[in-house]
């Protein structure tokens, strides 16, 4: 079960959003704060993916939070996180993502602020923006292993959050044979042993595998929030060639390409999760926003914990 925050002020909230092609990049913010005047509580951290040139200093600024932004090998679409420095700060030996691949994560490893006594916690978050390979899921594959190799080593904590490309297992389409837009159906596939091409399930597996946890799949089993769980995608016009027909719909329901994973050590810390699906939030996007928030004081007894770390 989750530690319910005492108050607004002991809540830690994650937004993760692909802004499509940073087209509506105004829109989204004005959400954001309009959500935040309803609530009371802002955003401490942002994991965004398709923003373009100048819009994470735009993003900075009216929000208020620092960034670090992940250049691309040609213009547009970088991935960038933006963190509260009142509640994070950065860890300044961490050497940024390097490989040459298009859309290149944005990374950092950050402290925890205590917000009584302004020290620093005990360990580092490792936080990621990412964003898959839309039509390769080899380099999809080795984008994550990377991050994960390097990001997420043993006893470390880690909160990696994006656009997939790919779905979670058991809310895959159980098949792409019927999709209409072929190109689609082969970027989301990998060819098995057998020849048969299935739907691309491979992050969730390797990061299950690490002992991470999917966070809205969490949400909603756990604590019971269904709505984390909905699909991220495929609404709008432009989406009708690449919709799954419903006969080959998985049982539990066609999962969200968008989605947020971190270390089980953090979960006794979650409070809820929520992809927002409203036909205004449908409207910003081809993507939905995911909201995530935390406990703080939970938050913190995780990251100041004293944990003995090798390295390898």
């Amino acid at each position: 079960m989750s530690t319910a925050p005492a108050s607004p002020g002991d809540v830690i909230e994650h937004v993760n959003g692909n802004i499509q092609h940073g087209r509506k990049v105004n829109e989204f913010l004005e959400l954001i704060e309009q959500r935040a005047q309803d609530s009371g509580i802002r955003p401490h951290l942002l994991t965004l993916q398709e923003l373009q040139e100048g819009q994470a200093q735009l993003v900075s600024d009216r929000l208020g939070l620092a960034f670090v932004e992940a250049p691309n090998v040609r213009p547009g679409s970088r991935n960038a996180l933006f963190y509260d420095a009142a509640a994070f700060q950065p860890n300044t030996e961490w050497v940024p993502y390097l490989e040459g691949i298009r859309h290149r994560p944005a990374t950092a490893r950050l402290f925890m602020v205590d917000p009584a006594t302004g020290n620093l916690s005990r360990r580092k978050l490792s936080v990621a923006s990412i964003h898959g390979n839309f039509g390769n899921p080899e380099a999809r594959s080795d984008q994550l292993r990377w991050l994960l190799s390097n990001m997420v080593k043993d006893k470390r904590i880690a909160l990696i959050s994006g656009d997939w490309n790919s779905w979670p297992q058991g809310r895959a389409p159980l098949t792409m044979d019927n999709v209409a837009d072929r190109a689609y159906a082969l970027d989301r596939s990998i060819l098995g042993d057998d020849g048969v091409f299935r739907p691309d399930d491979q992050a969730d597996r390797m990061l299950t595998y690490r002992h991470m946890v999917w966070v809205g799949g969490h949400a909603a089993t756990v604590l019971g929030q269904k709505g984390a769980v909905q699909p991220s995608t495929e609404h709008g016009p432009d989406k009708e060639r690449q919709r799954i027909p419903a006969a080959d719909l998985p049982p539990a329901g066609l999962g969200p390409i968008d989605r947020t994973y971190v270390s089980e050590e953090l979960l006794p810390a979650l409070v809820s999760a929520e992809i927002l699906a409203t036909p205004e939030v449908q409207a910003i996007s081809d993507h939905l926003p995911e909201v995530t928030r935390w406990n703080r004081s939970a938050l913190w007894g995780v990251m100041n914990a004293h944990v003995r770390t090798v390295r390898h």
